[in-house]
């Protein structure tokens, strides 16, 4: 099979020439490491994993960034973490949920640095992997007035109904309109219940 190709008129990078980024010694202890790692190339397609990395995900080998498993909002700051490094960004790191070989999502942390040709130019990225547990099932955001979003955020920052009123220049008796109105939209039976469930949709 032939490698992948860069997009933007550069010469083919080849496996070894992003493993020739790393040096030798690296690459042969980083097969042996229990911690996940990879290597990615310009075109954001993995092109190399070591045994834990294969373990935790699978082989993923040739696919692109599109055909990892990651949903939207992950796959959106993976890329974004990406083009930081394409920027001179040395390091980056995002977390995101992935799918386990068992088909049971995982959240991790993904550590990654730039790696680079000869001429210093960026042909791809090394990342470790950590996990950092089961992943919580997504939930899709509901949708809340830009008031309601207010109530919500002061709630998570621990706010009594007194400190909304006076932060948000409303009565008391508004501020609990409001606070009714985000516990119904959130289906959450108490203030604590629609922080979390405010966190887990990513409203706060």
């Amino acid at each position: 099979m032939d490698s992948p190709k860069l997009t933007e008129g550069s010469s083919p990078v080849t496996e070894a020439d992003l493993l020739g980024a790393l040096s030798s010694g690296l690459t042969h202890a980083l097969e042996a490491m229990p911690v996940p790692a990879y290597i990615v190339d310009r075109d954001r397609r993995t092109r190399w994993q070591n045994a834990a990395s294969v373990d935790l995900v699978g082989d993923l080998r040739g696919r692109l960034d599109t055909n990892v498993g990651l949903d939207p909002k992950d796959l959106s700051r993976a890329r974004d973490a990406f083009a930081r490094k394409l920027n001179g960004a040395p390091h980056t790191r995002v977390e995101v949920s992935v799918t386990r070989r068992d088909g049971t999502p995982v959240r991790v942390a993904v550590s990654s640095v730039p790696l680079k040709d000869a001429d210093g130019v960026m042909i791809g990225c090394f990342g470790l992997v950590q996990v950092l547990g089961e992943a919580m099932p997504s939930v899709e955001a509901p949708s809340l007035s830009p008031r309601e979003r207010e109530t919500l955020t002061l709630l998570a920052a621990g706010c009594s109904t007194a400190q909304m009123a006076e932060q948000m220049g409303i009565s008391t008796e508004t501020v609990r309109n409001h606070v009714k109105r985000v516990l119904r939209g959130l289906g959450a039976r108490s203030r604590i219940e629609a922080v979390a469930k405010g966190r887990r949709a990513g409203l706060i």
